[in-house]
């Protein structure tokens, strides 16, 4: 937990958890404490998720006008806090997908394990592997979605019709269907937690579906497009760059930035790199020692990195 909190990319994740517990709690503090709601703490938590995560059951019904304004804001932090995840769900597509190159592979190493004559065995270890996270992330939910089914079939008498309707409208947030209003407190309690896990779980289930529906593209198309030979329009580009000085002569590190752009690496972004290496480069050398990309804070010396310490003291060891 500290190691991700001291990352700024990886401290969002437990930053955002610790802030939905909170509103949850303050939610359940609201709703069963408020003299004129006085649900308890059971069906406190209750409301606080119905109101918060915009589910709707309409019960317990608000009545008293001025609580309507912490309601609406609360379901304004809700959306909000909603949004945040789906944009977590957004950035694991978006990732999984930047590295579509990988993803192709996997893909190939799949449709390979199907040309043989594998066993049934090891086709269904080659499934499992390229469906890993989607069959967990549908698993889980359809493990909630199933308790969920079983218990108020049980405890209701609902016919599994109606549990399923309820379930699904649930962790959809439909709140198409709600228990009876004279329902047990724990049943109120239990639907709580199933609503506060199960909505991000169904989020999470149905991030990876729509990751699998993505088109990858074609890993021979991909490779056919680097073979193709280089155009002039490409070496233009390559010199708007300031990556060929028109010796005629292309390196290995050229040749890769001219096949990212057209694998559809942004110019723009290309350009600002090259920007950023002139920067960098103050003695003009046309290379970068390490004592210059790390702001003189590291340099290599005997074939170790060694951090700079001001005022005289020894150097010491990086790696």
């Amino acid at each position: 937990m500290f190691e991700s909190l001291s990352d700024p990319h990886k401290r969002r994740g437990p930053i955002f958890a610790i802030l939905w517990f909170v509103w949850v709690f303050v939610g359940t503090i609201f709703f069963a404490l408020a003299p004129q709601s006085d649900l308890g703490w059971v069906k406190g938590f209750y409301m606080a998720i119905n109101v918060g995560y915009s589910i709707g059951f309409g019960y317990p019904a608000e009545t008293n006008l001025n609580y309507l304004y912490f309601s609406s804001f609360y379901v304004l932090v809700g959306s909000s806090f909603v949004a945040v995840a789906l944009g977590f769900f957004a950035d694991k597509i978006s990732e999984d997908h930047d590295n579509w190159f990988t993803n192709l592979i996997q893909q190939k190493d799949y449709e390979e394990a199907f040309k043989g004559g594998g066993s049934f065995a090891s086709k269904t270890g080659a499934i499992f592997d390229f469906y890993a996270p989607t069959v967990r992330a549908v698993s889980v939910w359809l493990i909630a979605l199933g308790i969920m089914i079983s218990y108020s079939m049980l405890e209701i008498g609902w016919s599994y019709a109606e549990a399923q309707y309820f379930a699904i409208g649930t962790l959809s947030t439909g709140g198409l269907w709600r228990i009876p209003d004279d329902s047990s407190s724990w049943m109120f309690g239990v639907t709580g937690v199933f609503a506060m896990l199960g909505v991000p779980i169904f989020a999470v289930a149905a991030s990876e579906v729509a990751r699998g529906l993505m088109d990858k593209g074609d890993l021979e198309a991909t490779k056919g497009s680097v073979n193709e030979p280089v155009t002039a329009e490409e070496l233009i580009m390559l010199q708007n760059f300031g990556l060929e000085n028109g010796d005629g002569e292309i390196d290995r590190a050229e040749f890769i930035i001219l096949c990212m752009v057209r694998m559809g690496t942004d110019p723009s972004l290309i350009e600002f790199i090259s920007h950023r290496f002139h920067q960098l480069d103050e003695d003009g050398g046309g290379t970068l020692s390490i004592l210059e990309i790390t702001a003189g804070k590291y340099e290599f010396i005997d074939g170790q990195i060694k951090a700079v310490i001001p005022d005289g003291r020894p150097k010491s060891n990086i790696v």
